[in-house]
């Protein structure tokens, strides 16, 4: 059985609809944050960087939220998570490298400025840095994406799960994510699957109280 570690709302969300969607029996394994258990030395033998989420699988521990939703989708094949065709596979690892280095990083500036500067004007100085890369991050997909309900051509794949994720984190932006198009059409076939719905449930959340529908 796999075992997530997770906080509610955190980047173990897409690791945990991945979970949901391939069917594999799980354990959930809280994180207490406001406690720093992140930062403790447990978990940190687990992950060195501290950070949430990491997947156990038997004694091989694996952190990293794309890792880890590439592991479990190469582990079963058989959901179909994963293209296995050569340009469409390129594609799909093209715009996770992506999500996980633009604009995954550009909402830890923005959502935690403080853990970069104290005072009130550095911190909105990156808050508004962080703002401005992610618009330009979501335009690059908007651009970059055929225009369907997937992200890839093909059809669904961990890729949807990912950007609806960061959908979801948009949604206290003054411009959230979903201002695009293409990316509002995309999160709008996802989060209503039961997988992802079976996730938010599990983890206490909820969609976005302001998403237009």
């Amino acid at each position: 059985m796999y075992r997530l570690y997770f906080a509610p709302g955190s980047a173990a969300m897409a690791p945990q609809a991945v979970l949901e969607e391939i069917g594999a029996p799980y354990e959930l394994l809280t994180v207490d944050v406001a406690g720093r258990q992140h930062h403790g030395e447990a978990y940190r033998r687990l992950n060195p960087n501290g950070r949430i989420p990491v997947l156990l699988d038997g004694d091989f521990a694996l952190f990293e939220t794309a890792a880890i939703c590439q592991y479990l989708a190469e582990r079963h094949p058989e959901a179909g998570l994963m293209p296995s065709d050569g340009r469409q596979r390129a594609l799909c690892l093209q715009w996770l490298t992506f999500m996980t280095n633009t604009p995954q990083v550009a909402f830890i500036d923005w959502f935690h400025p403080d853990w970069k500067f104290s005072d009130a004007a550095g911190q909105a100085a990156l808050k508004a840095a962080a703002d401005a890369e992610l618009q330009r991050a979501f335009q690059v997909l908007e651009e970059g994406l055929p225009g369907g309900d997937t992200m890839l051509a093909g059809g669904f794949s961990l890729l949807d799960i990912y950007l609806t994720m960061l959908m979801r984190w948009s949604r206290f932006m003054t411009r959230p994510m979903w201002h695009w198009p293409k990316l509002k059409r995309i999160a709008g076939a996802t989060y209503p699957r039961p997988a992802f719905q079976r996730m938010m449930q599990r983890q206490g959340i909820a969609w976005a109280d302001n998403w237009p529908g």
